[in-house]
């Protein structure tokens, strides 16, 4: 396959739309969520779940599922996709408490509503009802996925802490990181989606490995937002991660570039990544190794694979915004 490339976010809005019955549905069960939460918790989760996202996880398990060869079952795959976002805003919740961010999705973040405490129970009950939203489903593995997924979430987060400002950082532990922090409940949304199109048990193994390559691609890009290299309308902070010390693909990139003196100098330069004109010089640095286009390019491989698994799929239009979101992805700027 070899799609024209176009602006990701119109081609999510084009997939959304395709699947927005599905969609739609998801944000009832959400919705019904918040409704039946206690009262201090449901005020708190109808404004949190009003602050929509992409979409892009449930939306890609929607479009899967509908690749089958029969209909898939709109309330299976609604509770299904509920459950992904659900994790999804969990991990975000507590995410934005550990880096300490004060916005997100264009607001002000949980915790900064609400005050940290408040804000780590509220990801718990969140993270609690995401398993809830599949608690019915009649196939069994679909609950396990999702809580292996949040296994792995959690501990791919730990792990990015234990590594935190460590220069030294190999390429094998930086892959597990994004592995489990991104990569994983993206698989876990994939693979159910292939469970859902009722596909054999190789071609949903083959879905989750297309997710996890579009997980960890998504993720790598993302890093290059962080430093503001092919962002706009950016909808959080630059510098986040290197103000947080966390060394992410274009870093290892210039490390595996550089010479000893270089590396010193990088080295002492993040260490006082806050202080105003730092991240600026760091740029530069990563600029003059071409550390971005690399790292761009490891993204691109890895959404190759994913499109290459796509073409397996049974040919009708629910693949072919598969194939889109996936071709148009690297470009994303937001």
């Amino acid at each position: 396959m070899s799609p024209t490339k176009a602006d990701f976010q119109l081609i999510l809005g084009q997939a959304r739309e395709l699947v927005h019955d599905q969609l739609d549905m998801t944000d009832k069960v959400i919705m019904q969520v918040a409704a039946a939460a206690p009262a201090g918790i449901s005020e708190r989760l109808v404004s949190l779940f009003g602050r929509k996202g992409k979409r892009i996880r449930s939306t890609l398990l929607c479009l899967i599922a509908n690749c089958g060869n029969s209909p898939a079952d709109s309330s299976r795959v609604a509770h299904a996709c509920a459950s992904v976002e659900l994790l999804h805003l969990a991990s975000l919740v507590h995410d934005d408490i550990i880096d300490g961010t004060e916005l997100r999705r264009g607001q002000i973040t949980a915790h900064k509503e609400w005050g940290t405490q408040v804000a780590v129970l509220i990801g718990d009950y969140v993270l609690s009802q995401s398993m809830r939203c599949v608690i019915n489903e009649n196939d069994r593995e679909v609950p396990v996925i999702i809580s292996d997924a949040a296994d792995k979430l959690i501990v791919g987060e730990i792990m990015e802490l234990d590594h935190c400002g460590e220069t030294t950082l190999s390429r094998s532990t930086y892959n597990e990181i994004i592995d489990g922090k991104t990569a994983a409940l993206i698989e876990a949304a994939t693979r159910i989606g292939g469970i859902m199109a009722g596909f054999d048990k190789p071609l949903v193994n083959e879905c989750a490995k297309m997710g996890a390559h579009f997980g960890i691609a998504f993720q790598i890009i993302d890093d290059l937002l962080d430093y503001g290299y092919g962002s706009k309308n950016l909808d959080k902070a630059k510098f986040t991660d290197l103000s947080n010390g966390l060394i992410t693909l274009p870093l290892l990139y210039y490390f595996e570039d550089c010479n000893a003196s270089e590396r010193t100098e990088m080295e002492a330069l993040i260490k006082k990544a806050s202080e105003e004109g730092v991240a600026e010089k760091i740029l530069e640095r990563l600029n003059a190794k071409k550390s971005f286009d690399k790292a761009k390019a490891e993204a691109q491989e890895h959404l190759e694979k994913a499109l290459e698994i796509a073409d397996k799929f049974p040919k009708n239009t629910f693949t072919e915004e598969i194939v889109a979101m996936f071709s148009s992805m690297s470009d994303r700027g937001n």
